[in-house]
């Protein structure tokens, strides 16, 4: 048995997809960039910024990424911040897994201060034992964070699974040494390969009966 539950925030629990596409889409319509073909625009929700701007873009140089991250960061943090609903049972599939002993966390690529203002809007922040987020620094990685939580909990790697919804997540897991468990009503894992990869949640209850029945 595990003793330590790892939750990605977008597209884990929170549907944060309008406003983080909010402020993409109003970045790139005052800055003037050129939209790139995408099928699956949200799929960069989860990743670093930068990632997110090239796929989404196309920006040939540093300064222009720059800015565009900047303006990003400040859009979200005046507007997007506040566009956000929570996923249907996660506050029950939460309740559950803390009434079966586990501790609870958040790692997260977004802002820590952003992370722990939307799950206490949300209702959602007591009920974790930790919330980690982006650090402020380039170097920061998803891997970074969920070794952070690791550490603040003094729970060993082995003893914790990620759940997460997007590939960013599950190779910060495999680079921290965690397991990993997909969430299907997410934004990355969209595509039919990622089930011969990964179990799949499919709902919030989902990932209770994965984690207390498969893994």
């Amino acid at each position: 048995m595990k003793k330590l539950i790892i939750f990605d925030l977008d597209g884990t629990l929170i549907d944060t997809s309008q406003g983080i596409m909010h402020c993409y889409h109003e970045t790139g319509n005052l800055l003037e960039l050129e939209e790139n073909p995408i099928d699956n625009e949200k799929c960069v929700i989860g990743g670093p910024l930068s990632d997110g701007f090239r796929a989404l873009y196309k920006i040939n140089d540093k300064d222009t990424l720059h800015q565009a991250i900047d303006k990003y960061r400040q859009l979200y943090g005046e507007i997007g911040i506040n566009l956000f609903s929570v996923y249907d049972g996660v506050e029950q599939m939460l309740d559950n897994l803390k009434e079966n002993g586990y501790l609870l966390a958040v790692a997260t690529l977004k802002a820590e201060d952003y992370a722990k203002e939307i799950l206490r809007k949300a209702g959602l922040s007591e009920k974790f034992d930790v919330i980690c987020g982006w650090d402020g620094t380039e170097k920061c990685t998803k891997a970074m964070i969920i070794t952070k939580v690791l550490y603040t909990l003094n729970v060993m790697c082995g003893d914790a699974l990620l759940a997460g919804d997007s590939e960013y997540d599950a190779k910060g897991a495999d680079a921290a040494g965690v397991d990993f468990l997909g969430v299907g009503y997410g934004f990355g894992l969209k595509n039919k390969i990622y089930k011969d990869k990964f179990i799949i949640a499919n709902s919030p209850e989902d990932i209770c009966d994965c984690i207390f029945n498969r893994i």
